[in-house]
């Protein structure tokens, strides 16, 4: 836990849209039931079977929520990423945490207590909505990924994670440059596949001349955005020249020329 002064508290609440627009006291009352936690990679916040006691908010880092099989499988069902917020359909109902979320990385977290939540309902209606909103916000991208498993291809999966990644930026840009902050093996676990299946897929669309591939960075080139971007930047996307890839890229390996296309995993 970070020591972090009640005024420093309340200025990270202001900032939350969950939390935006309230007034001083509401905000004052809040940050005295919340607390900034730093963690290392591999931090459990909360396990399955554990009970509720607030929400948390993602200030820097990555976090993987997963389910787990009674002989030990694990099935990662969500990749949490900055500015997100987990924990608030949970704090409305008596059941355990289905779920258990753990970091990735090391990760910066506000964790909102219970009570403290529970108060600013009572003193603003807003703020029941906002939580409403982003509820709806969650079941929507709980739909939406039970239908990506059920119906996309292993590469429309990568192509759709790439395109949430870049957000905004893909229909304001030619070539747009991403950082794969997370590991291989879990970002693979979350789209189903094995390291060695998604380093193939990222193979294929490099290959392709859809994306770049460098260590942990991953360029969006010009045919990527055409075809997978907003219309609007499809007019205004400039072909950009493709890279070649390089022997010590982090991501996959190109194999030597007598070996065919075979890739290895990068760790």
């Amino acid at each position: 836990m970070m020591q972090t002064s009640l005024d420093d508290l309340s200025l990270v609440l202001g900032e939350i849209a969950l939390f935006r627009g309230l007034s001083p006291a509401i905000v004052g009352d809040i940050a005295r039931s919340s607390q900034v936690l730093s963690l290392p990679k591999g931090s459990v916040i909360y396990a399955a079977g554990d009970r509720p006691r607030g929400l948390y908010h993602v200030m820097s880092g990555h976090l993987k929520v997963a389910v787990s099989s009674p002989d030990g499988g694990e099935k990662v069902i969500e990749i949490l990423s900055p500015r997100q917020i987990f924990g608030v359909a949970e704090l409305f109902g008596d059941a355990p945490y289905m779920s258990s979320v753990e970091t990735v990385t090391p990760v910066v977290l506000l964790a909102v207590g219970r009570d403290g939540v529970y108060r600013a309902i009572e003193q603003d209606v807003g703020v029941s909505r906002r939580m409403l909103g982003a509820m709806a916000e969650r079941q929507s991208s709980i739909e939406r990924d039970i239908a990506a498993d059920c119906f996309q291809s292993g590469t429309a999966k990568v192509v759709d994670y790439l395109v949430r990644l870049a957000g905004p930026a893909l229909g304001q840009v030619s070539d747009v440059l991403l950082e794969l902050e997370i590991p291989k093996h879990v970002l693979a676990a979350r789209l189903g596949f094995t390291p060695e299946t998604l380093s193939r897929i990222f193979r294929e669309l490099a290959d392709g001349g859809l994306i770049h591939v460098h260590g942990k960075q991953v360029t969006l080139m010009a045919k990527f955005v055409r075809q997978h971007g907003p219309e609007d930047a499809h007019r205004n996307a400039r072909p950009a020249p493709r890279r070649p890839l390089r022997q010590d890229a982090g991501w996959f390996e190109r194999a030597a020329p007598a070996t065919g296309a075979s890739l290895t995993a990068w760790g």
